[in-house]
């Protein structure tokens, strides 16, 4: 069944292509779908990417908006020629709570294995939510900026 996504063009800033935005939302898909539909998209947007490491990040920023904030989220993937952008939104505007790992399934690992998988991990939060914002620079602009 293909995962209903949307796509939105975005501008890159700098007079750099144009590239679209993947989006995903958990009213449609479950969170399966999304690591998919991620796949698929940069497989074809930015085969530069650690792939394993974005899907794992997916996972991890989806389940813990599925666990911990009322279970609605959306996803939104900016692949550009310079960054891949992972940005998981949720209505509870309180920031996660970093707790630590527990070896007896009770979690505390997801925000360690993001910060560890992600170049920067940012909490964006506003009065309607919060975004999870992880981002990947490419390896030839090690020392470019990634905002």
């Amino acid at each position: 069944m293909p995962v209903p996504t949307g796509h939105s063009p975005a501008a890159t800033g700098g007079g750099e292509q144009q590239q679209e935005a993947l989006l995903v939302d958990s009213v449609f898909t479950d969170i399966g779908q999304a690591r998919k539909a991620v796949e698929e998209h940069l497989a074809s947007e930015c085969a530069w990417v650690d792939l394993s490491g974005v899907l794992l990040v997916v996972s991890e920023l989806v389940t813990n908006a599925q666990r911990h904030a009322r279970g609605t989220w959306q996803l939104r993937v900016q692949a550009e020629p310079h960054r891949v952008r992972i940005e998981v939104t949720d209505p509870v505007p309180l920031p996660p709570r970093w707790r630590q790992g527990k070896l007896d399934g009770s979690g505390g690992w997801g925000l360690r294995i993001v910060e560890q998988c992600a170049d920067t991990l940012e909490v964006l939060a506003s009065a309607h939510g919060k975004t999870m914002r992880a981002q990947w620079l490419h390896p030839d602009r090690a020392g470019a900026s990634l905002n």
